[in-house]
């Protein structure tokens, strides 16, 4: 497993939209530091920051805030991600918020999913994943689904290296993934799972359909308000 991030020479500026160092991150030591600055998932021309800068990213990131419940048994954990995605590659880094209160919201297990993938080199095409990816598993934050978006750095204790043998695209359909195509808020479409169930790993990959109707749950909450 390995992608690519760029981090910024400062920490905590959000204003901030310069990230020149390029770090090819293979494993979870590298990660781990090279998140202690402010950092992006995406080249960007120039090294600046924005939706029509946008060159390539070969790494969708996508936030858990854990504010869609008050309740802990429904906050979404790494064990919980490990269950929903057994056979996906992915990357777990805990935000500044890790295990602190938020806003009104108490205090929950807060990070960056972080999943490798084949490059995107279009802006609107990995807004259009990050979008669907929110829609099937509507804990993500659906306020970060850009593709500009940064990550404060933070020096972690640890990180999460989940090495699968899936792509977070292959838990996706086709149609789903079809620009301008017309959206289905009141179904909710399973993800496919592709590829055969391997010995020793099938309980984790039943456990990813039961978590997938949590996610249908958790989704018509949202919607009712």
């Amino acid at each position: 497993m390995n992608f690519v991030i760029y981090t910024a020479d400062c920490t905590g500026n959000k204003a901030n939209c310069d990230y020149p160092h390029r770090v090819e991150v293979d494993s979870a030591d590298v990660l781990q530091e090279a998140v202690k600055k402010d950092h992006v998932c995406a080249e960007y021309k120039g090294n600046y920051r924005s939706k029509d800068n946008f060159v390539t990213s070969n790494a969708i990131v996508m936030d858990v805030d854990n504010d869609h419940t008050d309740e802990l048994l429904e906050f979404i954990t790494e064990a919980k991600m490990d269950e929903m995605f057994p056979d996906i590659d992915y990357c777990l880094v805990p935000s500044r918020h890790h295990m602190l209160p938020k806003g009104s919201h108490p205090a929950a297990p807060r990070f960056h999913v972080i999943f490798p993938v084949e490059a995107i080199n279009n802006a609107d095409e990995y807004a259009k994943v990050k979008e669907v990816l929110y829609k099937k598993y509507p804990f993500f934050d659906g306020n970060a689904l850009d593709a500009a978006k940064f990550l404060f750095g933070c020096d972690v204790s640890e990180v999460t290296w989940h090495e699968g043998w899936m792509s977070i695209m292959d838990d996706l359909s086709d149609g789903d993934l079809v620009m301008g195509a017309p959206e289905e808020d009141e179904e909710f479409d399973a993800p496919a799972h592709s590829g055969p169930i391997l010995e020793g790993s099938r309980n984790k990959t039943l456990s990813h359909y039961a978590y997938r109707d949590l996610c249908f749950i958790v989704q018509t909450r949202i919607k009712a308000g």
